[in-house]
């Protein structure tokens, strides 16, 4: 009896280990997202022990049912095109603007591996950005790991970066050459703090980013 308890309990606590996830306070039902976590690592880990693909290539499989194709709407016109032989989506927005827009330059995050522009959450974020500061948004479909290793994935977002900022790119898309920013979340965060440095130093790019904010009016 004895060694049975000591059992369920040493599986009980590994079970719980493998389980949790630390999710932040504010997210409604942690322990749903926990379990589709698990979930998801399981048929990954089970997937790769058995040869058929690697780890990150399930998830991969997984995130692209958050793709969604590139959807036009009454505020902003949206595209997949290519910048510098690089996927990128394009957020223009209709409304009339004054003088020359803002530009928005953004690398989404997942670790380098993983994510696309194409997500959901991330052509909802592109789509918003670009409608509420009547910006140019660029979002960047860079080369994912273990495919393609580093450093292709910054060089992809730093070839975009100077493709889009050629005098004639942003004439055509009619883009105020001192109000382009980078940005990014998670590793694309790392990406677009990569790409201000590289880009200052080779001056391509004027202004630093610190954080989130330009040290001049954006």
């Amino acid at each position: 009896m004895g060694a049975k308890l000591l059992w369920l309990f040493l599986t009980s606590a590994l079970l719980a280990y493998y389980i949790y996830t630390p999710i932040p306070e504010d997210i409604g039902e942690p322990w749903k997202v926990m379990l589709l976590s698990a979930g998801f690592r399981t048929m990954g880990h089970l997937v790769s022990l058995l040869g058929l693909m690697h780890y990150m290539e399930v998830l991969t499989l997984i995130t692209a049912a958050e793709y969604v194709a590139p959807t036009s709407d009454e505020n902003v016109t949206v595209m997949d095109t290519e910048f510098s032989n690089v996927a990128v989506r394009l957020y223009l927005p209709r409304r009339v603007s004054d003088g020359p827009r803002r530009a928005v330059l953004f690398f989404h995050g997942g670790g380098w591996c993983l994510g696309q522009a194409g997500m959901k959450s991330y052509d909802q974020l592109s789509r918003w950005t670009s409608n509420l500061l009547n910006a140019v948004v660029v979002s960047v479909n860079y080369r994912l790991a273990p495919k393609y290793h580093f450093p292709t994935q910054f060089e992809d977002v730093y070839s975009v970066t100077k493709f889009f900022l050629q005098s004639s790119v942003l004439s055509q898309y009619g883009v105020d050459p001192d109000r382009v920013c980078v940005a990014g979340d998670s590793a694309g965060g790392n990406l677009a703090a990569a790409v201000a440095q590289q880009g200052v130093y080779c001056s391509i790019l004027e202004y630093v980013l610190t954080g989130c904010c330009l040290k001049r009016e954006f």
